[in-house]
Protein backbone atom coordinates (compact mmCIF):
# COMPACT_ATOMS: atom_id res chain seq x y z
CA UNK A 1 0.00 0.00 0.00
CA UNK A 2 1.39 3.40 -0.98
CA UNK A 3 1.38 5.91 1.90
CA UNK A 4 -0.11 8.63 -0.31
CA UNK A 5 -3.11 6.40 -1.11
CA UNK A 6 -3.70 5.70 2.56
CA UNK A 7 -3.41 9.42 3.30
CA UNK A 8 -5.98 10.17 0.58
CA UNK A 9 -8.36 7.56 2.02
CA UNK A 10 -8.05 9.09 5.48
CA UNK A 11 -8.68 12.59 4.14
CA UNK A 12 -11.68 11.50 2.05
CA UNK A 13 -13.31 9.49 4.87
CA UNK A 14 -16.12 10.97 6.90
CA UNK A 15 -15.38 11.50 10.62
CA UNK A 16 -18.20 9.06 11.32
CA UNK A 17 -16.38 6.39 9.30
CA UNK A 18 -13.08 6.91 11.11
CA UNK A 19 -14.74 6.86 14.51
CA UNK A 20 -16.68 3.67 13.71
CA UNK A 21 -13.56 1.99 12.33
CA UNK A 22 -11.67 2.77 15.54
CA UNK A 23 -14.47 1.42 17.75
CA UNK A 24 -15.31 -1.61 15.60
CA UNK A 25 -13.02 -4.14 17.38
CA UNK A 26 -14.80 -3.42 20.65
CA UNK A 27 -18.33 -3.21 19.23
CA UNK A 28 -18.03 -6.54 17.42
CA UNK A 29 -17.43 -8.22 20.78
CA UNK A 30 -20.55 -6.79 22.39
CA UNK A 31 -23.39 -9.33 22.52
CA UNK A 32 -26.25 -7.97 24.63
CA UNK A 33 -28.73 -10.41 26.11
CA UNK A 34 -32.27 -10.06 27.36
CA UNK A 35 -35.74 -11.46 27.02
CA UNK A 36 -37.50 -10.44 23.83
CA UNK A 37 -40.79 -8.53 23.98
CA UNK A 38 -43.89 -10.02 22.43
CA UNK A 39 -43.31 -11.26 18.88
CA UNK A 40 -45.55 -10.91 15.84
CA UNK A 41 -43.88 -10.85 12.39
CA UNK A 42 -44.96 -7.91 10.22
CA UNK A 43 -47.50 -8.87 7.55
CA UNK A 44 -47.37 -5.71 5.45
CA UNK A 45 -44.51 -6.91 3.20
CA UNK A 46 -45.89 -10.46 2.71
CA UNK A 47 -46.91 -9.80 -0.90
CA UNK A 48 -43.44 -8.43 -1.64
CA UNK A 49 -41.77 -11.39 0.10
CA UNK A 50 -43.78 -13.78 -2.08
CA UNK A 51 -42.91 -11.89 -5.27
CA UNK A 52 -40.01 -12.44 -7.74
CA UNK A 53 -38.12 -9.72 -5.82
CA UNK A 54 -37.07 -12.45 -3.38
CA UNK A 55 -36.32 -15.26 -5.78
CA UNK A 56 -32.85 -16.54 -4.95
CA UNK A 57 -30.23 -16.59 -7.70
CA UNK A 58 -27.49 -18.81 -6.30
CA UNK A 59 -23.90 -17.80 -6.90
CA UNK A 60 -22.37 -20.00 -9.58
CA UNK A 61 -19.43 -22.36 -9.31
CA UNK A 62 -17.15 -23.24 -6.44
CA UNK A 63 -14.57 -21.11 -4.68
CA UNK A 64 -13.36 -19.68 -1.41
CA UNK A 65 -14.20 -16.00 -1.92
CA UNK A 66 -15.39 -14.27 1.23
CA UNK A 67 -18.54 -13.14 -0.58
CA UNK A 68 -19.62 -16.78 -0.84
CA UNK A 69 -19.20 -17.08 2.92
CA UNK A 70 -21.32 -13.99 3.42
CA UNK A 71 -24.07 -15.34 1.18
CA UNK A 72 -24.10 -18.58 3.16
CA UNK A 73 -25.12 -16.49 6.19
CA UNK A 74 -27.90 -14.51 4.50
CA UNK A 75 -30.76 -16.85 5.44
CA UNK A 76 -31.85 -17.07 1.82
CA UNK A 77 -32.37 -20.82 2.23
CA UNK A 78 -34.78 -20.18 5.10
CA UNK A 79 -36.84 -17.68 3.12
CA UNK A 80 -36.83 -19.93 0.04
CA UNK A 81 -38.29 -22.79 2.11
CA UNK A 82 -40.93 -20.52 3.60
CA UNK A 83 -41.87 -19.24 0.14
CA UNK A 84 -42.46 -22.88 -0.81
CA UNK A 85 -44.70 -23.41 2.22
CA UNK A 86 -42.17 -25.66 4.00
CA UNK A 87 -42.46 -24.45 7.59
CA UNK A 88 -40.70 -27.48 9.04
CA UNK A 89 -37.75 -27.09 6.70
CA UNK A 90 -37.43 -23.38 7.44
CA UNK A 91 -37.59 -24.07 11.18
CA UNK A 92 -34.92 -26.76 10.93
CA UNK A 93 -32.62 -24.49 8.93
CA UNK A 94 -32.88 -21.68 11.50
CA UNK A 95 -32.28 -24.03 14.43
CA UNK A 96 -29.29 -25.55 12.66
CA UNK A 97 -27.83 -22.08 12.12
CA UNK A 98 -28.29 -21.22 15.80
CA UNK A 99 -26.51 -24.40 16.85
CA UNK A 100 -23.59 -23.86 14.47
CA UNK A 101 -23.05 -20.17 15.12
CA UNK A 102 -22.88 -19.14 18.78
CA UNK A 103 -22.53 -15.43 19.48
CA UNK A 104 -18.91 -14.51 18.75
CA UNK A 105 -17.05 -12.32 16.26
CA UNK A 106 -17.28 -14.06 12.89
CA UNK A 107 -18.72 -13.61 9.40
CA UNK A 108 -21.95 -15.12 10.71
CA UNK A 109 -22.29 -12.18 13.12
CA UNK A 110 -20.87 -9.54 10.79
CA UNK A 111 -23.48 -6.76 10.63
CA UNK A 112 -24.19 -7.04 6.90
CA UNK A 113 -24.94 -10.80 6.80
CA UNK A 114 -26.72 -10.43 10.15
CA UNK A 115 -28.93 -7.64 8.79
CA UNK A 116 -29.75 -9.66 5.69
CA UNK A 117 -30.45 -12.82 7.66
CA UNK A 118 -32.61 -11.10 10.27
CA UNK A 119 -34.81 -9.62 7.56
CA UNK A 120 -35.07 -12.94 5.73
CA UNK A 121 -35.91 -14.85 8.92
CA UNK A 122 -38.62 -12.32 9.78
CA UNK A 123 -40.00 -12.67 6.26
CA UNK A 124 -39.99 -16.47 6.58
CA UNK A 125 -41.80 -16.32 9.92
CA UNK A 126 -44.40 -13.98 8.47
CA UNK A 127 -45.00 -16.37 5.59
CA UNK A 128 -44.94 -19.49 7.79
CA UNK A 129 -45.76 -18.61 11.43
CA UNK A 130 -45.59 -22.29 12.40
CA UNK A 131 -41.82 -22.17 11.80
CA UNK A 132 -41.32 -20.01 14.91
CA UNK A 133 -39.95 -21.44 18.14
CA UNK A 134 -38.90 -19.78 21.40
CA UNK A 135 -35.26 -20.42 20.56
CA UNK A 136 -35.58 -18.81 17.10
CA UNK A 137 -37.35 -15.73 18.46
CA UNK A 138 -34.73 -15.32 21.20
CA UNK A 139 -31.91 -15.65 18.68
CA UNK A 140 -33.48 -13.04 16.40
CA UNK A 141 -33.80 -10.64 19.29
CA UNK A 142 -30.17 -11.13 20.31
CA UNK A 143 -28.99 -10.65 16.73
CA UNK A 144 -30.85 -7.35 16.49
CA UNK A 145 -29.44 -6.12 19.80
CA UNK A 146 -25.94 -6.92 18.52
CA UNK A 147 -26.68 -5.08 15.27
CA UNK A 148 -27.75 -1.98 17.20
CA UNK A 149 -24.20 -1.73 18.48
CA UNK A 150 -22.65 -2.51 15.10
CA UNK A 151 -24.29 -0.29 12.50
CA UNK A 152 -21.82 -0.07 9.62
CA UNK A 153 -20.91 3.58 9.92
CA UNK A 154 -17.36 2.56 9.00
CA UNK A 155 -18.70 1.76 5.50
CA UNK A 156 -21.96 3.75 5.10
CA UNK A 157 -23.81 3.49 1.76
CA UNK A 158 -26.10 0.57 1.04
CA UNK A 159 -24.78 -1.31 4.09
CA UNK A 160 -26.35 1.19 6.49
CA UNK A 161 -29.66 1.02 4.63
CA UNK A 162 -29.56 -2.77 5.03
CA UNK A 163 -28.85 -2.31 8.76
CA UNK A 164 -31.83 0.07 9.05
CA UNK A 165 -34.05 -2.39 7.20
CA UNK A 166 -33.28 -5.12 9.76
CA UNK A 167 -33.75 -2.83 12.76
CA UNK A 168 -37.09 -1.50 11.49
CA UNK A 169 -38.48 -4.91 10.52
CA UNK A 170 -37.37 -6.06 13.98
CA UNK A 171 -39.08 -3.06 15.55
CA UNK A 172 -42.31 -4.00 13.80
CA UNK A 173 -42.04 -7.65 14.87
CA UNK A 174 -41.08 -7.07 18.50
CA UNK A 175 -42.94 -3.81 19.08
CA UNK A 176 -39.63 -2.28 20.17
CA UNK A 177 -39.51 1.49 20.50
CA UNK A 178 -35.73 1.29 20.87
CA UNK A 179 -35.22 -0.53 17.58
CA UNK A 180 -37.72 1.80 15.91
CA UNK A 181 -35.79 4.85 17.07
CA UNK A 182 -32.46 3.37 15.92
CA UNK A 183 -33.70 2.36 12.48
CA UNK A 184 -35.73 5.51 11.87
CA UNK A 185 -32.77 7.64 12.92
CA UNK A 186 -30.56 5.93 10.37
CA UNK A 187 -33.01 6.55 7.52
CA UNK A 188 -33.54 10.18 8.56
CA UNK A 189 -29.78 10.69 8.56
CA UNK A 190 -28.88 8.77 5.42
CA UNK A 191 -31.70 9.13 2.88
CA UNK A 192 -31.25 12.88 2.21
CA UNK A 193 -27.62 12.21 1.25
CA UNK A 194 -27.79 8.76 -0.29
CA UNK A 195 -30.79 9.40 -2.59
CA UNK A 196 -29.76 12.11 -5.03
CA UNK A 197 -32.07 14.77 -6.46
CA UNK A 198 -32.55 12.78 -9.70
CA UNK A 199 -33.49 9.62 -7.77
CA UNK A 200 -30.21 7.75 -8.16
CA UNK A 201 -28.38 6.17 -5.25
CA UNK A 202 -25.10 7.96 -4.56
CA UNK A 203 -22.92 4.85 -5.02
CA UNK A 204 -23.97 5.05 -8.69
CA UNK A 205 -24.47 1.34 -9.24
CA UNK A 206 -27.83 0.52 -10.84
CA UNK A 207 -27.70 -2.92 -9.18
CA UNK A 208 -27.09 -1.62 -5.66
CA UNK A 209 -29.74 1.01 -6.36
CA UNK A 210 -32.25 -1.84 -6.76
CA UNK A 211 -31.03 -3.47 -3.56
CA UNK A 212 -31.54 -0.24 -1.62
CA UNK A 213 -34.96 0.26 -3.22
CA UNK A 214 -36.09 -3.24 -2.24
CA UNK A 215 -34.96 -2.68 1.37
CA UNK A 216 -36.95 0.54 1.54
CA UNK A 217 -40.03 -1.05 -0.02
CA UNK A 218 -39.95 -3.71 2.73
CA UNK A 219 -39.63 -1.10 5.46
CA UNK A 220 -42.44 1.03 4.08
CA UNK A 221 -44.74 -1.99 3.77
CA UNK A 222 -44.01 -3.03 7.35
CA UNK A 223 -44.13 0.47 8.87
CA UNK A 224 -46.07 2.82 6.57
CA UNK A 225 -44.72 6.34 6.64
CA UNK A 226 -41.16 5.33 7.47
CA UNK A 227 -39.88 6.28 3.99
CA UNK A 228 -40.94 9.57 2.40
CA UNK A 229 -43.16 8.84 -0.61
CA UNK A 230 -41.16 11.09 -2.90
CA UNK A 231 -38.01 9.09 -2.10
CA UNK A 232 -39.50 5.82 -3.29
CA UNK A 233 -41.04 7.50 -6.34
CA UNK A 234 -37.67 8.94 -7.35
CA UNK A 235 -35.87 5.64 -6.76
CA UNK A 236 -38.45 3.83 -8.91
CA UNK A 237 -38.10 6.37 -11.71
CA UNK A 238 -34.32 6.01 -11.77
CA UNK A 239 -34.50 2.20 -11.71
CA UNK A 240 -36.91 2.26 -14.63
CA UNK A 241 -34.70 4.67 -16.54
CA UNK A 242 -31.57 2.51 -16.15
CA UNK A 243 -33.30 -0.74 -17.14
CA UNK A 244 -31.99 -2.39 -20.31
CA UNK A 245 -34.34 -3.66 -23.03
CA UNK A 246 -34.30 -7.08 -21.33
CA UNK A 247 -35.48 -5.53 -18.05
CA UNK A 248 -32.19 -6.04 -16.20
CA UNK A 249 -30.26 -3.04 -14.85
CA UNK A 250 -27.43 -1.50 -16.84
CA UNK A 251 -24.25 -2.86 -15.26
CA UNK A 252 -22.33 0.32 -14.59
CA UNK A 253 -19.92 0.07 -11.64
CA UNK A 254 -20.09 -2.99 -9.38
CA UNK A 255 -23.14 -5.23 -9.33
CA UNK A 256 -24.17 -8.27 -11.33
CA UNK A 257 -27.45 -9.80 -12.45
CA UNK A 258 -27.39 -12.42 -9.69
CA UNK A 259 -27.34 -9.62 -7.10
CA UNK A 260 -30.12 -7.54 -8.69
CA UNK A 261 -33.64 -8.11 -7.29
CA UNK A 262 -36.52 -8.28 -9.77
CA UNK A 263 -38.78 -5.39 -8.85
CA UNK A 264 -42.02 -4.18 -10.42
CA UNK A 265 -40.99 -0.91 -12.07
CA UNK A 266 -42.96 1.73 -13.96
CA UNK A 267 -42.53 1.57 -17.75
CA UNK A 268 -39.47 3.47 -18.97
CA UNK A 269 -40.03 6.63 -20.94
CA UNK A 270 -39.07 6.94 -24.60
CA UNK A 271 -36.57 9.54 -25.70
CA UNK A 272 -33.97 10.92 -23.32
CA UNK A 273 -33.93 10.03 -19.63
CA UNK A 274 -31.33 12.22 -17.93
CA UNK A 275 -30.02 11.77 -14.39
CA UNK A 276 -27.51 14.61 -14.05
CA UNK A 277 -26.63 14.25 -10.36
CA UNK A 278 -26.01 10.51 -10.57
CA UNK A 279 -24.38 10.94 -13.96
CA UNK A 280 -26.26 8.78 -16.46
CA UNK A 281 -28.11 9.50 -19.67
CA UNK A 282 -30.29 6.92 -21.43
CA UNK A 283 -31.81 7.24 -24.90
CA UNK A 284 -34.62 4.95 -26.09
CA UNK A 285 -35.77 5.46 -29.68
CA UNK A 286 -36.58 3.43 -32.79
CA UNK A 287 -34.88 0.19 -31.79
CA UNK A 288 -31.89 1.93 -30.17
CA UNK A 289 -31.09 1.78 -26.46
CA UNK A 290 -28.05 3.79 -25.41
CA UNK A 291 -26.80 4.34 -21.86
CA UNK A 292 -23.97 6.81 -21.23
CA UNK A 293 -21.86 7.16 -18.08
CA UNK A 294 -21.37 10.92 -17.80
CA UNK A 295 -20.92 11.65 -14.10
CA UNK A 296 -18.68 11.08 -11.07
CA UNK A 297 -17.72 7.46 -10.30
CA UNK A 298 -18.75 7.55 -6.62
CA UNK A 299 -18.74 9.69 -3.49
CA UNK A 300 -15.14 10.45 -2.53
CA UNK A 301 -15.63 8.81 0.87
CA UNK A 302 -17.14 5.62 -0.58
CA UNK A 303 -15.44 4.40 -3.80
CA UNK A 304 -15.99 0.72 -2.89
CA UNK A 305 -18.09 -0.12 -5.95
CA UNK A 306 -16.66 2.47 -8.35
CA UNK A 307 -15.19 1.55 -11.73
CA UNK A 308 -12.84 3.81 -13.69
CA UNK A 309 -15.30 3.86 -16.60
CA UNK A 310 -16.26 7.50 -17.14
CA UNK A 311 -17.65 8.20 -20.64
CA UNK A 312 -18.21 4.51 -21.33
CA UNK A 313 -21.49 3.52 -22.95
CA UNK A 314 -23.72 0.53 -23.54
CA UNK A 315 -25.65 0.01 -26.77
CA UNK A 316 -28.49 -2.33 -27.76
CA UNK A 317 -29.92 -2.47 -31.27
CA UNK A 318 -33.34 -3.97 -31.99
CA UNK A 319 -33.47 -5.48 -28.51
CA UNK A 320 -30.06 -7.20 -28.70
CA UNK A 321 -26.84 -6.17 -26.93
CA UNK A 322 -23.99 -4.81 -29.02
CA UNK A 323 -21.67 -2.81 -26.73
CA UNK A 324 -21.76 -4.03 -23.13
CA UNK A 325 -20.21 -3.38 -19.75
CA UNK A 326 -17.56 -5.98 -18.84
CA UNK A 327 -19.34 -6.70 -15.56
CA UNK A 328 -17.53 -8.08 -12.51
CA UNK A 329 -16.57 -11.70 -11.75
CA UNK A 330 -15.11 -11.22 -8.26
CA UNK A 331 -14.98 -8.97 -5.21
CA UNK A 332 -11.64 -10.44 -4.10
CA UNK A 333 -8.52 -8.28 -4.09
CA UNK A 334 -6.23 -9.02 -7.03
CA UNK A 335 -5.41 -8.47 -10.70
CA UNK A 336 -8.75 -9.82 -11.94
CA UNK A 337 -10.82 -7.33 -9.96
CA UNK A 338 -8.40 -4.54 -10.83
CA UNK A 339 -8.84 -5.27 -14.55
CA UNK A 340 -12.62 -5.33 -14.45
CA UNK A 341 -12.71 -2.10 -12.43
CA UNK A 342 -10.16 -0.45 -14.71
CA UNK A 343 -10.52 1.93 -17.64
CA UNK A 344 -9.03 -0.38 -20.27
CA UNK A 345 -11.75 -3.00 -19.71
CA UNK A 346 -14.51 -0.53 -20.53
CA UNK A 347 -15.81 1.08 -23.71
CA UNK A 348 -13.99 4.35 -23.23
CA UNK A 349 -10.52 5.83 -23.78
CA UNK A 350 -7.40 5.03 -21.75
CA UNK A 351 -4.16 7.03 -21.83
CA UNK A 352 -0.65 5.65 -21.45
CA UNK A 353 -1.94 2.33 -20.13
CA UNK A 354 -3.38 3.99 -17.02
CA UNK A 355 -6.77 4.05 -15.36
CA UNK A 356 -8.78 7.23 -14.86
CA UNK A 357 -8.03 6.89 -11.14
CA UNK A 358 -5.74 4.66 -9.15
CA UNK A 359 -7.27 1.44 -7.84
CA UNK A 360 -6.03 -0.28 -4.71
CA UNK A 361 -7.38 -3.12 -2.63
CA UNK A 362 -10.75 -4.54 -3.54
CA UNK A 363 -12.77 -1.45 -2.63
CA UNK A 364 -10.49 1.58 -2.49
CA UNK A 365 -9.18 4.21 -4.86
CA UNK A 366 -7.01 7.25 -5.21
CA UNK A 367 -8.52 10.68 -5.95
CA UNK A 368 -11.49 10.45 -8.30
CA UNK A 369 -11.52 12.42 -11.57
CA UNK A 370 -13.75 15.31 -12.45
CA UNK A 371 -16.49 14.33 -14.93
CA UNK A 372 -18.69 17.01 -16.52
CA UNK A 373 -21.88 16.57 -18.51
CA UNK A 374 -21.71 19.26 -21.19
CA UNK A 375 -24.84 18.69 -23.29
CA UNK A 376 -27.67 16.19 -23.44
CA UNK A 377 -30.43 15.84 -26.02
CA UNK A 378 -32.09 12.84 -27.60
CA UNK A 379 -29.67 13.05 -30.52
CA UNK A 380 -26.53 14.46 -28.89
CA UNK A 381 -24.70 13.56 -25.66
CA UNK A 382 -21.44 15.22 -24.67
CA UNK A 383 -19.31 14.87 -21.54
CA UNK A 384 -15.70 15.25 -20.45
CA UNK A 385 -13.35 13.59 -17.97
CA UNK A 386 -10.18 15.22 -16.68
CA UNK A 387 -6.94 13.23 -16.50
CA UNK A 388 -3.78 14.11 -14.57
CA UNK A 389 -1.29 16.30 -16.40
CA UNK A 390 -3.80 18.72 -17.86
CA UNK A 391 -5.33 16.19 -20.27
CA UNK A 392 -9.07 16.20 -20.95
CA UNK A 393 -11.07 13.57 -22.81
CA UNK A 394 -14.26 14.90 -24.41
CA UNK A 395 -16.68 12.34 -25.87
CA UNK A 396 -19.62 13.19 -28.13
CA UNK A 397 -22.26 10.56 -28.92
CA UNK A 398 -24.51 11.43 -31.86
CA UNK A 399 -27.51 9.34 -32.91
CA UNK A 400 -28.26 9.92 -36.58
CA UNK A 401 -31.18 7.74 -37.76
CA UNK A 402 -29.99 4.22 -36.87
CA UNK A 403 -26.28 5.13 -36.69
CA UNK A 404 -24.28 5.98 -33.54
CA UNK A 405 -21.27 8.25 -34.04
CA UNK A 406 -18.65 8.32 -31.27
CA UNK A 407 -16.32 11.31 -31.48
CA UNK A 408 -13.43 11.47 -28.99
CA UNK A 409 -11.30 14.59 -28.58
CA UNK A 410 -8.19 14.29 -26.43
CA UNK A 411 -7.14 17.76 -25.31
CA UNK A 412 -3.67 18.46 -23.98
CA UNK A 413 -0.07 18.37 -25.17
CA UNK A 414 2.65 15.86 -25.92
CA UNK A 415 2.70 12.42 -27.46
CA UNK A 416 0.74 9.71 -25.67
CA UNK A 417 -0.29 6.12 -26.08
CA UNK A 418 -4.05 6.09 -26.59
CA UNK A 419 -6.38 3.08 -26.44
CA UNK A 420 -10.10 3.17 -27.22
CA UNK A 421 -12.08 -0.03 -26.61
CA UNK A 422 -15.49 -1.29 -27.60
CA UNK A 423 -16.43 -4.26 -25.44
CA UNK A 424 -18.87 -6.23 -27.55
CA UNK A 425 -21.49 -8.74 -26.49
CA UNK A 426 -20.53 -12.35 -27.26
CA UNK A 427 -22.99 -12.46 -30.19
CA UNK A 428 -22.98 -8.78 -31.15
CA UNK A 429 -24.49 -7.98 -34.55
CA UNK A 430 -23.50 -4.57 -35.91
CA UNK A 431 -21.42 -2.87 -38.54
CA UNK A 432 -18.58 -1.00 -36.87
CA UNK A 433 -15.98 1.34 -38.31
CA UNK A 434 -13.08 3.16 -36.66
CA UNK A 435 -11.14 6.33 -37.39
CA UNK A 436 -7.93 7.71 -35.95
CA UNK A 437 -5.74 4.74 -34.98
CA UNK A 438 -5.15 1.12 -36.04
CA UNK A 439 -7.87 -1.31 -34.94
CA UNK A 440 -7.61 -4.89 -33.78
CA UNK A 441 -9.98 -7.49 -32.39
CA UNK A 442 -9.20 -9.06 -29.01
CA UNK A 443 -10.83 -11.81 -27.02
CA UNK A 444 -11.65 -10.55 -23.56
CA UNK A 445 -13.98 -11.68 -20.80
CA UNK A 446 -17.30 -10.31 -19.65
CA UNK A 447 -19.08 -11.37 -16.49
CA UNK A 448 -22.70 -10.37 -15.96
CA UNK A 449 -22.82 -12.78 -13.03
CA UNK A 450 -20.33 -13.27 -10.22
CA UNK A 451 -17.73 -15.99 -10.75
CA UNK A 452 -19.03 -16.65 -14.29
CA UNK A 453 -16.82 -14.90 -16.87
CA UNK A 454 -17.30 -15.76 -20.53
CA UNK A 455 -15.29 -14.86 -23.60
CA UNK A 456 -16.41 -12.00 -25.83
CA UNK A 457 -14.81 -9.95 -28.62
CA UNK A 458 -13.54 -6.42 -28.11
CA UNK A 459 -12.54 -3.95 -30.81
CA UNK A 460 -9.51 -1.92 -29.75
CA UNK A 461 -7.93 1.15 -31.33
CA UNK A 462 -4.38 1.58 -30.07
CA UNK A 463 -1.43 3.75 -31.01
CA UNK A 464 0.60 6.90 -30.46
CA UNK A 465 -1.22 10.21 -30.75
CA UNK A 466 0.07 13.78 -30.65
CA UNK A 467 -2.24 15.87 -28.50
CA UNK A 468 -4.57 17.51 -29.10
CA UNK A 469 -5.89 14.61 -31.15
CA UNK A 470 -9.08 12.95 -32.33
CA UNK A 471 -10.46 9.46 -32.94
CA UNK A 472 -13.84 7.81 -33.07
CA UNK A 473 -16.23 4.97 -33.89
CA UNK A 474 -19.22 4.48 -36.15
CA UNK A 475 -21.81 1.81 -35.29
CA UNK A 476 -24.90 0.72 -37.23
CA UNK A 477 -27.21 -2.27 -37.65
CA UNK A 478 -25.95 -5.16 -39.76
CA UNK A 479 -25.88 -8.94 -39.85
CA UNK A 480 -22.64 -9.29 -37.90
CA UNK A 481 -19.79 -7.47 -36.18
CA UNK A 482 -17.39 -6.15 -38.78
CA UNK A 483 -14.65 -3.57 -38.98
CA UNK A 484 -14.49 -1.16 -41.89
CA UNK A 485 -11.24 0.77 -42.63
Amino acid sequence: MKPRLLLHALRAARPRQLRARALRPLARRRFPTGSPPSFEPPLGPVELWRSPAFETDRLAGAGVERLRGFHAQYGEDVLALARQGEAAGARAAMLAWIERHPARPSDAWHPYPLSTRAGNWLAALALEPDAATKEIVESLWRQLLHLEWNVEDDILGNHVIRNARALLLGAAAFGSAELLQSGSGLLARELPEQVLADGGHYERSPVYHLIVLRDLLEVEAALPGSVPANVIERLLRFASGLARPDGHPALFNDGTLDLAPQLALPPPRDGLSLFPETGYAVVRREGIWLAFDCGPPAPAHLPAHAHADALSFQLWLDGEPVVVDPGMPTYETGPERDWFRGTRAHSTVSLDGRDQFELWGAFRSGPLPRVDLLEATEQHLEAAVSWPGGIRHVRVLTIDADVLLVDDRIEGAGRHTVMSSLQLAPAAAAEIAAEGLPVGCETRRVSERLFSPTEAPALVMRGELDLPGRLGWWLARSGGATIAP
